[in-house]
């Protein structure tokens, strides 16, 4: 969807994706097959993904990120909200990929609940993640959110079943995993030479 919702962090930012990022993601979510296994498989070929993005400009109720640095505005990578029901006042996260070596891990994390919870005034938001992709359920768990099961699901596309852990996190549960974050977040802040 096109939006100009965009979250300041202490060291890194959301901003929307634009058709000018179609490179990008490409070059983020193709290149290196080891550190993406986990995330559902894109075609390497630009124009495919500027299609994409262009069909995304039209849907409703998804946000999809570029994760930058807040010092000179790097792509450090890729985050979105979907499946956004107002109704129901929930919503999904995912599509989470980021640089190698970044950092902006903890604070792009935080800034999707932010603006889950304080923006867009969800009640509840979850994630989905491959049971295999032992770092991000661990990061997740160890964030405050609360595990619910474990689905399998078969993508239809690539002919692979994946053993799925949906996290949620409840808008009674965003403070605790606000104070969880955020001094991280702040340290990294620091690190990088950027001043809470």
């Amino acid at each position: 969807m096109r939006h100009d919702l965009r979250a300041e962090g202490y060291a890194f930012r959301l901003r929307p994706v634009t058709l000018a990022d179609a490179s990008f993601i490409v070059e983020l979510r193709t290149e290196d097959v080891e550190r993406t296994k986990f995330l559902h498989r894109i075609s390497s070929d630009v124009a495919r993904q500027e299609e994409w993005l262009a069909s995304y400009f039209e849907r409703a109720n998804e946000y999809y990120w570029v994760v930058e640095k807040g010092s000179n505005e790097e792509r450090e990578g890729l985050v979105s909200i979907y499946s956004v029901d107002l109704n129901a006042r929930s919503g999904e996260w995912g599509r989470w990929v980021l640089c190698p070596n970044s950092l902006a891990a903890v604070e792009s994390a935080l800034l999707v609940y932010r603006t889950a919870f304080e923006v867009l005034g969800l009640d509840l938001l979850r994630c989905l993640t491959v049971a295999d992709n032992l770092s991000v359920v661990s990061f997740h768990e160890t964030s405050g959110l609360r595990p619910t099961g474990q689905a399998t699901t078969e993508l239809a596309d690539e002919g692979r079943r994946l053993r799925l852990v949906e996290h949620v996190c409840e808008r009674q549960d965003w403070p605790k995993v606000r104070l969880k974050l955020e001094p991280v977040a702040r340290a990294i802040a620091l690190r990088l030479g950027r001043s809470p």
